[in-house]
């Protein structure tokens, strides 16, 4: 700060006697319209940008002649409203930059300024004036101004927003203005997180420029689940790259959670048909062709029941889907008639006619297959948005999660000494695996169907792990960060 003495320490607190903008010892005049002149304080303004540390530098402190001093004049520096030539209205920088102004003994401009001249009135404030405006008052823990936000559209307030984080950047002072604007923005409730759901690649970009973990988040989960949608695709490469690695990361991550649980899916046997041998014995260890033949209508439910869910992946309703799969999901979660109805499998009996009880069987042991595989898909179903989906339904999947390494302006938090959280929404394939839990289905007791065959009673247990599938299974949920990991 080239020797500049330090106002206070504790810069960003009201000083006292006096209030912003004009402080009757300030030491910095800031000329951004006829109406907004402001007598700030050097040190203030030095420590919290450093940008505004260069400019001061340029011209120095003037010394004031004793004359002045005697009159209580204390303006040394002076920075006025200048056009930014890099300004190219693309909404990427600020239209208005500061420049500093050379000063005499009397801390008055030593010759005619070039700033702007600009009468505001009521009715029409340029907004970068009330941006600058506002970023200024955050150095000295002045509240920003968005609007209200029970009165203003959310179009109005993130117009607002925007300009103020334009004048940030060029001052290079984000941080400052970082949880005055989360506050504002989070007062509107679920209004914002339902443009951020619809919206999620712009809100990316918001939240990484201004640095909001809170906004970061939850575009992020919106966005990896709209992942294979066209509206992310089209729009991916114009975000920052640094984003559109993480976004990739976390769309990867969920794409392979969807395909782990329809594998699951497809690799489930009910415990009722499997079998373990004891002595080696048919007709003890019911290993014979007679006990699974007992089993045969419980196969065919069984059947039934994956050609559906091979049917949704043939036919690209899973991963490969603009939703990752979201309205197969939601269908195997309602379970019951939701899918395989009455009326669908009556269409199935066409080629495989029964008779009534028998058709009524393999409804009940498809009811329970239906009710056991929701357990494959739950951890997909889970909402770590602050959306609330039940009054706001979305069609894409809200379970990915974002830890403090997936912030793209973060470095090591532990080694800078930043308290932050870690706590995170347990993922599937930590700790110990949930057992398999297979729902019972009440069955009249009958000693035997239509048939004439025993028909066994549904049991609960573990799923059996099939040779075939049993490393693809292991792998899965040994990699439970890396397949469901919304970490």
């Amino acid at each position: 700060m080239s020797g500049r003495p330090l106002y206070d320490l504790n810069w960003g607190v009201a000083l006292p006697n006096t209030e912003f903008p004009q402080f009757r010892d300030g030491d910095l005049k800031i000329f951004i319209s006829s109406t907004r002149q402001y007598h700030l304080h050097s040190s203030v303004l030095s420590n919290a940008s450093a940008r505004l540390d260069d400019l001061l530098d340029e011209e120095g402190p003037v010394a004031l002649a004793n004359a002045a001093l005697k009159q209580g004049r204390t303006i040394k520096y002076r920075l006025d409203l200048a056009s930014n030539p890099d300004y190219k209205d693309d909404d990427k920088v600020v239209q208005y930059i500061l420049k500093p102004v050379r000063l005499d003994s009397w801390g008055e401009p030593d010759r005619l300024p070039r700033y702007l001249i600009d009468l505001e009135n009521a009715k029409s404030v340029n907004p970068t004036h009330a941006a600058y405006t506002a970023v200024l008052g955050a150095f000295y823990q002045v509240p920003v101004d968005l609007g209200n936000f029970s009165t203003d559209a959310l179009g109005t307030i993130l117009t607002k927003t925007f300009d103020i984080i334009k004048v940030a950047e060029y001052l290079g002072c984000v941080g400052i203005i970082t949880s005055p604007i989360e506050a504002t923005l989070l007062a509107t409730g679920q209004n914002l997180f339902k443009s951020i759901a619809k919206e999620p690649l712009g809100w990316l970009d918001f939240a990484f420029r201004i640095h909001s973990r809170i906004l970061f988040r939850e575009a992020m989960i919106h966005a990896a689940g709209q992942y294979n949608t066209a509206y992310v695709q089209q729009g991916l490469p114009t975000v920052n790259p640094a984003i559109a690695e993480v976004l990739t990361k976390k769309a990867t991550k969920l794409k392979d959670a969807v395909k782990g649980s329809m594998q699951r899916m497809l690799s489930y046997y009910p415990t009722a048909l499997q079998r373990e041998i004891t002595v080696g014995r048919c007709d003890i260890d019911k290993i014979g062709r007679a006990s699974y033949g007992n089993d045969i209508l419980h196969w065919l439910a069984l059947v039934s029941f994956r050609h559906w869910a091979t049917h949704q992946i043939a036919d690209d309703q899973t991963h490969h889907a603009a939703d990752f799969g979201k309205s197969v999901v939601d269908v195997v979660m309602l379970g019951a008639d939701a899918y395989l109805s009455r009326p669908e499998m009556d269409d199935w009996h066409v080629f495989f006619p029964m008779s009534p009880r028998s058709k009524s069987v393999i409804l009940e042991r498809l009811d329970g297959i239906k009710a056991t595989v929701k357990q494959f898909v739950r951890v997909l179903t889970a909402n770590e948005s602050q959306l609330n989906t039940d009054a706001t339904p979305v069609e894409h999947f809200t379970c990915s999660t974002v830890n403090v390494a997936d912030y793209p302006w973060e470095g090591d938090d532990a080694a800078r000494g930043e308290r932050v959280s870690t706590e995170t929404v347990p993922e599937v394939g930590e700790g110990e695996e949930e057992a398999l839990v297979e729902e019972e289905v009440e069955e009249e007791a009958e000693e035997g169907d239509e048939w004439g065959r025993e028909v066994d009673e549904w049991e609960g247990g573990e799923m059996m792990e099939v040779d075939e599938a049993r490393e693809e299974i292991e792998r899965l949920s040994e990699a439970g960060e890396d397949l469901y990991g919304m970490s």
